[in-house]
Formats: C-alpha cells, sequence, structure tokens
C-alpha cells in the first residue's frame, strides 16, 4: 500500500501514526578467521616496523630501550588500530584483505567504538600471543574478539562497490 512516501494518519485519540518503508533485516556476515589472521600478521608486520624504527633512531641503551619499549609499542599499537579503524574502518591490514569493522547497525565503526575494541585488545592479548583473543574468535558465533564484544563490532568482509549506482535524484530540479 505505499508509494513510496511518508503517510501520516491521525486516529480519535490524537496519535499520530507514521508508516515508513522498512528495510530488510541486516545481515551482516562476520569475516573468515584466516583472512582475520592474516589482516592482523600485516597490521603486527606495520607496527613491529614504526616500532623498531622509533628504538633504532633514539639510539638508547638497553636497559632505557626496553622501558621505552613496553610503553611506545603499546602506544603506537593503540593509536594505529583506533585512528586508522575510526576514520577508515579498516587498518592497512583489512584493507589488503578487503575485510571491515562494522557497528550494530553495519556503518562503519566510530571511533568511540574503535577505541572499546582496541582498548581490550591488551585482554586479548593475554596470557601470551592473542591467546584470549583467539579463543575468544573461535567460540563466538560472529566471530568477535571480548573488544568487540564491548564495543558491538564485528569484522566482516567489505562489500564491493556497485559499479553501476543508481541515479542521481532530481539534481537540476
Amino acid at each position: 500500500m505505499s508509494d513510496g512516501k511518508n503517510r501520516v494518519t491521525h486516529d480519535n485519540n490524537h496519535d499520530a501514526t507514521v508508516e515508513t518503508l522498512k528495510s530488510p533485516p541486516l545481515r551482516i556476515e562476520p569475516a573468515p578467521f584466516a583472512k582475520r589472521a592474516l589482516a592482523a600478521l600485516a597490521d603486527s608486520i606495520i607496527v613491529a616496523g614504526v616500532w623498531i624504527s622509533f628504538l633504532l633512531w633514539l639510539h638508547v641503551g638497553f636497559l632505557e630501550q626496553f622501558t621505552l619499549s613496553a610503553g611506545y609499542l603499546a602506544a603506537t599499537t593503540l593509536l594505529y588500530y583506533v585512528l586508522l579503524e575510526g576514520a577508515f574502518a579498516s587498518t592497512v591490514g583489512k584493507h589488503l584483505l578487503r575485510l571491515r569493522v562494522v557497528g550494530r547497525s553495519g556503518d562503519p565503526a566510530s571511533l568511540r567504538e574503535s577505541l572499546i575494541r582496541n582498548f581490550l585488545r591488551l585482554i586479548d592479548w593475554l596470557p601470551l600471543l592473542y591467546l584470549v583473543g583467539l579463543a575468544s574468535i573461535a567460540v563466538s558465533s560472529k566471530r568477535q574478539r571480548l573488544g568487540d564484544i564491548a564495543a558491538g563490532t564485528i569484522v566482516t568482509p567489505a562489500r564491493e562497490k556497485d559499479i553501476n549506482p543508481p541515479p542521481a535524484p532530481f539534481l537540476f530540479h
């Protein structure tokens, strides 16, 4: 009965009913485990390269290097993931493997969601080499790390761009 327009009707008790077009339920497909692992490997190589470059640039002794390493590595990792996922819903590794991070609505992850999911990355790293994160992804029906569950995000394959987008509506009327 809808002709593509919103309708407002009033009944006797002064309530307004707004009839709108509803979209079908959103189905978000989780990314395959292997693609997530390869994206994580690519991102880890990039973060490690930045981290090592910084330490070599500093020319500090071993003890100072060890002390600086933990803090700098944590800050570099957090900034890398939060800024890229918050701005582009994807890191370099995810982009190469055509993955993206989306929220519950299917929209790209916000900066806030990215901050939450990546702040909890430290817990996912525990106790050794991402063991908690891997276990969480393996048992979660949506393949989510603890950070994803807390932020309400899902890593999903990026949609292919439509080569035939619909025409622009009434630009010159």
